[in-house]
């Protein structure tokens, strides 16, 4: 498994509601599907103003009914811009990337967002509304939770890995702003648009305390004895987190967060019923626990369909693939039978066995350097960036001594940064000491390399045999040792 799934449970409590402090680099929530969605359900337009701003675009991302997605946002030279989005769902999430923060705003089908700031006093200038009455009273009521509660929880979650503090001591930090973040956001709890936002809140602390192993000792609970207190107790309730939602999967990117690392990490949600757990398959294992656990058609499909997408991404092709042939048979959702057959025709092309996609970039040099030229060599491609921590690990303390290892034998290594600039790249090669052949992929979610090969997260390798051919789209790091060093030489072979 990438590591990038073992520190996703961390990385999806500081970014669900924009509570990073800058844009991720580590694309995990963030990057293009390797084929083009299924046609949106809705749409809403996000324009505005910015004063004293000398960029040509900002950045936002959205997350989509599968795949999170970035996107550009063009300023022209009066400061006026205008972006639609697509609406999977019956609202979606909105990062925007300003500032040097991730701001989360959500959307609905045909909402107007107005966004103004001034560049040289975004603190004070910032404003966001909508003309329409419902969605205005529904951003305000995120941007107060947002201002209000964000530092807190950064803090928090932070504390809840470096901090030796007792379960208990935990669970009441949790719950303590969790009441906090959960009156905010409950304001205006009669109105619709309130029910998307109290559902997030009570999701991210369901999620922060199964990351922290506190489910299911501990519930979370609203102290407020008021009448709003105790609808919030009825509604959100011991136990809510196991039963299945139509309207939290619909409405919430935080349920649906939650709902698939729960059934896949804690290996429940209701019960497990009828196949076994496999050793050493965990493709086949998070299918089996989500058709087993899930009830309703659309959020089964929806949850059997990421994982197969992710699986593509992270584990042996073969298991992935046997679970995308016995699920394209039992799928009822057209969506998402639809998406699977899309996405499956591009991936099939990184099939063991099959030519290796070829590409030309730039190394450090400033020389084209294509796959096609290293011909007759096995090449082990590392996708990595320098703001990515397993990534740099990897480089500090394990490549070193696999490229001395076969210095001397018919290996290419080929490092290519994806997350970078090439002025940043160039200063960490020269920081990390980086071996081997540099090559960067930059604008990650844009770089064709990066689509061809599926890099939806970092780090990624993948070893390409002498004859052009791939012999595993998701081989090995180095610091795996002899499970790579095996399959290296017997590439060389």
């Amino acid at each position: 498994m990438k590591s990038l799934l073992f520190i996703h449970l961390l990385f999806l409590t500081l970014t669900l509601s924009a509570q990073t402090k800058k844009k991720p680099v580590n694309k995990d929530l963030i990057f293009k599907p390797l084929v083009a969605a299924p046609a949106p359900k809705a749409t809403a337009v996000i324009k505005g103003n910015v004063k004293n701003f000398s960029d040509k675009y900002w950045e936002l991302a959205v997350t989509g009914d599968l795949t999170n997605y970035s996107i550009t946002v063009p300023v022209d030279q009066d400061g006026n811009f205008s972006r639609t989005i697509s609406i999977d769902d019956e609202t979606e999430d909105i990062y925007l990337y300003l500032n040097d923060d991730a701001i989360t705003i959500c959307a609905q089908k045909n909402d107007t967002i107005l966004v103004n700031w001034d560049n040289k006093d975004f603190k004070n200038t910032f404003r966001i509304s909508s003309p329409q009455p419902r969605a205005n009273a529904r951003l305000q009521a995120k941007i107060s939770v947002y201002n209000l509660c964000r530092k807190e929880l950064m803090d928090l979650t932070a504390s809840m890995y470096t901090d030796k503090f007792s379960d208990s001591v935990k669970y009441e930090k949790i719950n303590n702003l969790y009441n906090k973040e959960m009156m905010i956001a409950a304001v205006n709890l009669n109105e619709t648009g309130n029910q998307k936002l109290i559902t997030d809140v009570y999701y991210e602390y369901v999620s922060l305390l199964n990351n922290q192993r506190l489910l299911p000792k501990y519930d979370l609970h609203i102290k407020d004895t008021s009448a709003m207190g105790k609808k919030l107790n009825k509604e959100f309730g011991p136990g809510t987190y196991r039963t299945e939602s139509q309207y939290a999967y619909q409405n919430s990117n935080a349920y649906k967060e939650f709902i698939f690392n729960y059934i896949r990490f804690s290996n429940a949600l209701i019960n497990v019923r009828g196949n076994k757990l496999l050793a050493w398959m965990p493709t086949w294992n998070e299918y089996y626990l989500g058709m087993a656990n899930l009830r309703i058609p659309e959020i089964r499909d929806w949850f059997v369909t990421k994982e197969i997408e992710l699986a593509f991404g992270h584990y042996p092709f073969n298991d992935a693939n046997g679970v995308y042939n016995d699920f394209i048979t039992k799928v009822t959702t057209p969506r998402y039978a639809d998406s699977l057959k899309q996405f499956y025709a591009a991936i099939k092309q990184l099939k063991p066995g099959s030519p290796a996609p070829d590409f030309s970039l730039k190394n450090d040099k400033g020389e084209m350097v294509s796959l096609k030229s290293l011909r007759g060599k096995v090449v082990y491609i590392d996708f990595w960036g320098v703001g990515c921590g397993p990534c740099v690990y990897e480089i500090k303390n394990t490549t070193e001594p696999l490229h001395g290892k076969y210095k001397d034998k018919n290996v290419v290594f080929l490092n290519i940064c994806v997350d970078s600039d090439e002025k940043t790249w160039k200063n960490s090669l020269d920081s990390l000491k980086v071996s081997g052949t540099n090559l960067i992929a930059e604008g990650w979610t844009r770089n064709p390399v990066c689509q061809k090969y599926n890099i939806t997260g970092i780090p990624h390798y993948v070893t390409i045999g002498t004859d052009g051919k791939i012999v595993n789209n998701n081989s090995a790091r180095p610091s795996d040792g002899r499970l790579l060093t095996e399959e290296l030489d017997k590439a060389l072979k």
